[in-house]
């Protein structure tokens, strides 16, 4: 690519070096009018992705791959801890500080299943570098102390309702064990966990990245220390910068703050494929229902395939177009199917592909369901997938559904997020486990890959035999009410 057409960083091209980084590629994304650099810092392995284009809105962040063996909640605490002063600014809670003085249009950090990321955008240059100075710091440098540990992990409290002097009961608190507790009551949160423990048994994500609350008390602070020493280093950090700001600038505060204080390591945060099962599994998994709430039909059913790979961007995104044809209106055969069974009231929780995981993730069913009946949903399931195998798919609404992705990907809006923090999570996830983000950002080539095979003949109809019919890594699971599970945690003194 002549990288002169870039005015914003018109010396930068493959192969040069720049403040100890080297440009891998210099790409243009035509769809989107940007230009898009991908590089790596020699001595720490650091990665950064930057989009060059004419947007005022320039966009940062730091992400981690986080890769918890156990659910603890420790990325999640930690996500927490990290933003309650560092060594720079030793302040409580520097975020919420900067948030009255700042300019930014977004400010916020994510807590995912595999990592963990730190953006911002904002309108105005010194704004910007004012934000990197604070997000980096509390990144790389956090204070971590242990009475932030324990306001935002776990400790534990005498019970607001204790009235027997002899006996003190104390509690478990703590704001990320607070908001676990109240997130895995609720049957939605638990549907999706259950979903990822049964079809990922063997890699990271069977655990609860967010925290079980039955767990979260076993995260001790050195724990939590070592923790961050190894997932919150420059080796294991993918930092990402988008808009009209040179981005020399970037990497130079970049390098002479941080990475320069560092020496590469081998984290060990990548996540293997998940090894494929040659049988099908049956998986039940319970949810508190409240004593005095009916528990007939409140049963959740649903089939779950693990399929393609995230790195491989094609099948992600025919997979994608599967989810809208099966699922995507009240008219998609495998929605309607199951609607007009009349064994549920609606699509269960977690529906439809989740590409976001290093192996991605197909999910259908009910809620408000007999137990009883999950054998009748999985049949329905599986004579819809039959049938549009065997007597093909309307050309028509496989056309439609590719507008849809096609506008969707194309669509330039502030919704819900920032654009240049939508760019990013498109390609983050491909990006993170070692994929090339390039290709998920010049999709027009997948897509006309994709209207030529199928052109051909029963193409997705082949994919829907390979992905679901054939596919023997999947699980037909229940998510049941149990009106005795415990919902405190508390020990008696």
């Amino acid at each position: 690519m002549n990288t002169s057409i870039d005015k914003n960083n018109p010396d930068l091209k493959e192969a040069v070096t720049v403040y100890g980084y080297s440009i891998k590629h210099a790409v243009e994304l035509r769809e989107i009018n940007s230009l898009f650099y991908l590089l790596e810092h020699t001595s720490t392995g650091a990665r950064h992705a930057h989009i060059s284009n004419s947007d005022k809105e320039n966009t940062f962040s730091v992400a981690f791959k986080t890769v918890p063996s156990d659910s603890t909640g420790v990325a999640h605490i930690l996500e927490h801890t990290a933003l309650c002063g560092s060594s720079k600014f030793p302040v409580r809670d520097p975020f919420f500080s900067m948030l009255k003085r700042s300019l930014s249009t977004f400010m916020n950090a994510f807590t995912s299943s595999d990592w963990t990321m730190y953006p911002f955008s904002t309108q105005n240059r010194k704004d910007f570098y004012n934000l990197m100075n604070v997000y980096l710091d509390s990144a790389f440098y956090p204070t971590i102390d242990e009475l932030s540990f324990k306001q935002e992990g776990h400790r534990l409290e005498p019970a607001d309702d204790t009235q027997d002097t002899d006996s003190l009961k104390l509690v478990y608190k703590g704001v990320v064990y607070n908001e676990m507790k109240g997130a895995m009551s609720s049957p939605n949160q638990v549907m999706v966990r259950s979903i990822l423990n049964a079809i990922y048994p063997e890699t990271t994500y069977s655990n609860n990245s967010g925290g079980d609350p039955a767990v979260i008390p076993q995260l001790t602070y050195d724990k939590l220390k070592a923790f961050h020493r190894r997932h919150y280093h420059p080796s294991n950090a993918f930092f990402y910068t988008y808009g009209n700001l040179p981005l020399s600038d970037h990497l130079k505060y970049i390098h002479d703050k941080i990475l320069i204080h560092f020496k590469r390591i081998d984290p060990k945060t990548d996540v293997p494929p998940h090894p494929r099962w040659r049988d099908s599994k049956r998986k039940t998994y319970p949810y508190p229902l409240d004593k005095n709430e009916d528990p007939a039909k409140k049963c959740q059913v649903c089939v779950a395939w693990l399929t393609a790979d995230i790195k491989d961007s094609f099948e992600i995104l025919i997979l994608t177009l599967l989810e809208k044809i099966l699922l995507g209106n009240p008219a998609s055969p495998l929605r309607k199917a199951l609607i007009d069974s009349k064994l549920g009231s609606s699509l269960c929780d977690g529906t439809g592909y989740d590409a976001d995981n290093r192996d991605t993730l197909f999910v259908c069913g009910l809620k408000d369901v007999e137990n009883s009946d999950a054998g009748k949903i999985e049949t329905i399931i599986f004579d819809v997938l039959k049938k549009l195998s065997k007597n093909g798919i309307d050309k028509q609404i496989i056309e439609s559904a590719v507008h849809q992705i096609e506008f969707h990907r194309k669509e330039i809006t502030n919704t819900p997020y920032p654009y240049g923090i939508k760019l990013l999570l498109a390609f983050a996830g491909n990006w993170f486990h070692g994929g090339d983000p390039v290709r998920v950002l010049q999709f027009d080539a997948d897509l006309k890959r994709l209207r030529h095979e199928v052109s051909k003949g029963p193409f997705l109809e082949n994919r829907i035999k390979k992905y679901f019919l054939d596919n023997p890594h999947r699980v037909l699971l229940s998510l049941v009410p149990d009106q005795f599970m415990e919902r405190h945690h508390a020990v008696r003194t």
